[in-house]
Parts: C-alpha cells; sequence; structure tokens
C-alpha cells in the first residue's frame, strides 16, 4: 500500500495541464486514444438531445434489421476515443449479427459530469427512437463499456431503471469504476495496478467533489431499488486491478437485486487488459491471452442475451 498523501484539492488549470500531457504522450504511443483518422468504422455525427455527438458505425451498410450493440470505450474519463475499440467491434458486427456504434462521447476535464453519461444516454435514445431510419430492431439493444465506459453503461443503466424508456436487452460492464467517492489511495494496490495519483486526477477531472457519491457518478452507491429493472448483466474485472473490489460490489447488489448476472473475474489481468491488442501481444502476452478469452465471453453473452 502506497503512503497516503493528504487529500486537497486539485486546482483545475493543473488538471488541464496533467490531461493535457498525458494526452500528448498518447499520440505516440497508442495514436486511438487521440485520433480517429483511419478508423474502419464509419465517422458519423448524431444529433441528440444532448447535442451532437460523434459516433464510428459499424455493419450498417446491411439492409437487413438488426440487434444494435452500443459502445463506450475506456480512458479515465480524460482521454480515448470511439476508435481504441475499432479493432473489436466488426467481431461483434460478424459473430452476434449486430449493427454497432461506438460513442464518442465528450471528454473530462474538457467537460464535467453529467455531459458525457448525458451525451451516451441521448445516443442510446437516439437510435432507440430513430430504429426505422437506422434499421435496427429497437427491441433488442444492447450497451457495453470499458473502464470509465461501464460506468457510463452503469450510469445507463440507473437512469432507464427509472425511465423506462430504453428497454435495453442486456449490459456488459467491463472492469468499471463504480466508486468515484472513495479515495483511491484507500482501495486495494495489487502489483501493476493503476497509480493511486493519477486515479485520483481521473476522478477530480470527472466531477465536482460533492457528486463523487451520486449513484450516477458511483453507482455502487445505489440502491436495489434503483437497480432491480437492470436487463441481465455481464461483469469482467481483473485480479490486478485496484478497481476490482468496487466492480464486483456492484455486482453484488445487481444480484441482491434480483437482476441475472454473469460475472468472470480474471485473476492474471490488470486493468485495460481487453484492449491491449495484437501489437501489444509481446510486451503484455499474458493480458493478450486473457483478453482473447474475455472478448469471446463477451460474444457469447451477447449471443444468448440479445
Amino acid at each position: 500500500m502506497k503512503k497516503k498523501p493528504p487529500v486537497t484539492p486539485i486546482p483545475r488549470e493543473k488538471i488541464q495541464k496533467q490531461v493535457s500531457f498525458i494526452r500528448r504522450l498518447m499520440k505516440f504511443g497508442a495514436r486511438e486514444m487521440v485520433d480517429m483518422s483511419g478508423s474502419i468504422g464509419k465517422d458519423t455525427w448524431l444529433p441528440t438531445e444532448a447535442g451532437n455527438v460523434r459516433v464510428l458505425t459499424y455493419g450498417f451498410e446491411d439492409t437487413a434489421r438488426k440487434p444494435v450493440l452500443i459502445d463506450m470505450h475506456g480512458g479515465g474519463f480524460v482521454m480515448g476515443t470511439a476508435a481504441m475499440d475499432d479493432p473489436f467491434m466488426p467481431q461483434f458486427v460478424e459473430k452476434c449479427g449486430v449493427k454497432a456504434i461506438s460513442i464518442d462521447y465528450a471528454l473530462s476535464p474538457d467537460v464535467m459530469f453529467p455531459v458525457a453519461v448525458n451525451q451516451c444516454y441521448a445516443v442510446c435514445r437516439y437510435v432507440k427512437q430513430h430504429a426505422d431510419e437506422l434499421n435496427i430492431d429497437p427491441d433488442r439493444m444492447m450497451i457495453m463499456g470499458h473502464s470509465a465506459g461501464g460506468n457510463f453503461c452503469a450510469a445507463i443503466g440507473l437512469m432507464d431503471n427509472e425511465k423506462q424508456e430504453l428497454g435495453l436487452k442486456g449490459i456488459i460492464l467491463d472492469y468499471p469504476p463504480t466508486d468515484i467517492f472513495t479515495d483511491p489511495y484507500d482501495k486495494p494496490q495489487p502489483k501493476g495496478c493503476l497509480a493511486p495519483k493519477t486515479c485520483r486526477m481521473y476522478n477530480a477531472a470527472y466531477c465536482a467533489p460533492e457528486q463523487a457519491k451520486d449513484p450516477l457518478v458511483s453507482p455502487v452507491f445505489a440502491t436495489e431499488e434503483m437497480v432491480k429493472n437492470f436487463p441481465p448483466t455481464m461483469v469482467i474485472t481483473a485480479g490486478f486491478d485496484s478497481l476490482a473490489d468496487e466492480g464486483e460490489a456492484f455486482k453484488d447488489l445487481l444480484v441482491r437485486a434480483g437482476v441475472k448476472v454473469t460475472f468472470k473475474r480474471f485473476d492474471g489481468a490488470t486493468h485495460g487488459f481487453t484492449v491491449v491488442g495484437e501489437r501489444h501481444a509481446k510486451r503484455q502476452p499474458e493480458d493478450y491471452r486473457l483478453s482473447l478469452v474475455a472478448w469471446q465471453d463477451m460474444i457469447d453473452f451477447i449471443n444468448k442475451t440479445i
């Protein structure tokens, strides 16, 4: 356990400088974290109730009416693009018989809660309302999210639990942060986990301290009543991840509420393992090996659920 420094407010200017530095580094190591150019998905803007939202679409050239899978990428709320999941979306189109959408939501600290999650919910609502135009089956919609995207998916589940307008068939939560309230230094810190100092910055960039216990920010603080209408949900956690316990706590909440849950913990994996990709296979062989298993598990869950 790393020594816990005092909790002090991080000035917005300092957060912006730190995030800008991280994004510049990503240009050299992970282009898809900052850039959408070269994506195999179709670059599209959807005119939603939350404004125009950029998405990548896959399989929409197919004239058949099919189910739809809506994806939300990771990146700690502060980085990443829809192109991060570009290598994986065609797998779902091919192996699950769906049309797929990956959302390029607005990033913090450029915006703060609830802008990004409202955009993601609005995209889901737009797709539902424009099913005929998009040629998708509005009664067969699933959402999935990785890391921060998993947080958004849990929040969307909470929003729809109350509004009952999306009619989701299923949700996939891939190593989601579900507790933004608890100080990262007070969370488990297994070998190879996210640095608590960095997680503090991510959390501060995303929301104001007084918002951190809101269930739409930290879904683990939801009540059983607030999650009882969740559709079948898959929860994936990684053993070498400081977020594993909170992801599993949210899973336990769903189970207590009577939600049908499919759960798998990958003990040898680190946070973000499912998006390691083939080009990093030599550097992170175990994460890459386990990612192949996890993607197949997700495909199987979609096929039996949607």
